[in-house]
């Protein structure tokens, strides 16, 4: 009876710190709110391949909390490596590998400007790595179509891109060129077993832009640039009331920009948890029916050199 008594018992407590482990992995996972968090990762190619700097990002980025990191430089790091070759790309590989395992980031996403980079470098990278771990999850296409400047007359995007597709240079011209870009990328992942993501990075959009975005994307990623979370949320608000009218159940990131001329300062005295929180209750508090509707994925931050020089200013005053 004993035996029987000590055996359920330890049973018991087997299965407690199972349930326990499975809770704090959750907890560590998401942020206070509930929501994930991606870090958009610059200086990328003078990062992956030192362990030290590898080990730093990492470890900065699963103490605060991310679940995606999203990598600049690519197209750098193909120079010194070229990624469509396995006997040169395992430097990345090795990198995707331990992100995924060792530090408990879900997603890697590699960011570019061109549909051509994610079909001639980057899903190249992907199909010569057997391992899932050591894959990209995410394409993240940050091209910015509504820039006058751009895409105009002259502009990098007019000169490098639309005069060469054959696109207007204008931003009707450049709209097509970025649907057209979303659609390749959506068809270069639709017969993989494993799941891709292909994400499109926002600034300002009208709300008959959005709904074309939104057949050929999982996830936008708005931006949301100002001093704090208040004022984000106040310049933001219009484009996230697009993105509700849509019959898709699209997922949307806010993304923060941690520069000092943005929300560096307001890092440097206040948590990430609460930064979130303060966004949210505003949306709530002025637009209650947009908070019920809105399926905010994610939080994000630009870039992970200027946050992690904030973040380091509020670990060091609480001191």
């Amino acid at each position: 009876m004993i035996d029987y008594i000590c055996g359920s018992f330890l049973i018991i407590q087997m299965v407690g710190k199972k349930i326990f482990g499975i809770l704090f992995f959750l907890l560590i996972t998401l942020n206070a709110h509930g929501y994930k968090r991606v870090l958009y990762v610059d200086n990328f190619s003078s990062i992956v391949g030192n362990t030290t700097s590898e080990n730093k990002l990492l470890s900065f980025a699963k103490r605060y909390g991310f679940n995606c990191l999203l990598l600049y430089e690519l197209n750098k790091v193909d120079k010194k490596y070229p990624l469509k070759d396995k006997s040169t790309n395992g430097i990345l590989a090795k990198f995707i590998s331990k992100a995924k395992s060792t530090y408990n980031i879900d997603e890697i996403g590699a960011i570019g400007e061109a549909s051509e980079f994610f079909i001639d470098v980057i899903h190249p990278y992907n199909e010569s790595r057997n391992n899932v771990y050591e894959k990209f999850n995410v394409y993240n296409l940050e091209y910015e179509y509504w820039s006058k400047k751009a895409s105009g007359e002259d502009g990098y995007y007019c000169e490098n891109y639309l005069k060469y597709d054959n696109y207007q240079c204008t931003r009707e011209g450049s709209f097509k060129h970025f649907i057209d870009d979303l659609k390749a990328m959506k068809s270069l992942v639709s017969q993989k077993s494993y799941k891709i993501k292909i994400e499109a990075f926002l600034g300002w959009f009208k709300e008959n832009e959005i709904r074309e975005i939104s057949k050929y994307s999982d996830r936008v990623i708005l931006q949301s640039y100002d001093k704090n979370p208040r004022l984000c949320y106040s310049k933001t608000k219009k484009r996230l009331s697009f993105v509700t009218s849509l019959s898709s159940k699209i997922e949307t990131s806010v993304l923060f920009s941690s520069t000092m001329e943005n929300m560096g300062k307001w890092l440097k005295y206040d948590t990430l948890d609460k930064t979130e929180n303060i966004f949210m209750s505003e949306m709530k508090a002025k637009n209650s029916e947009l908070a019920k509707k809105l399926k905010i994925d994610s939080f994000g931050y630009h870039t992970y050199s200027y946050l992690e020089k904030s973040l380091s200013y509020y670990a060091y005053s609480q001191n």
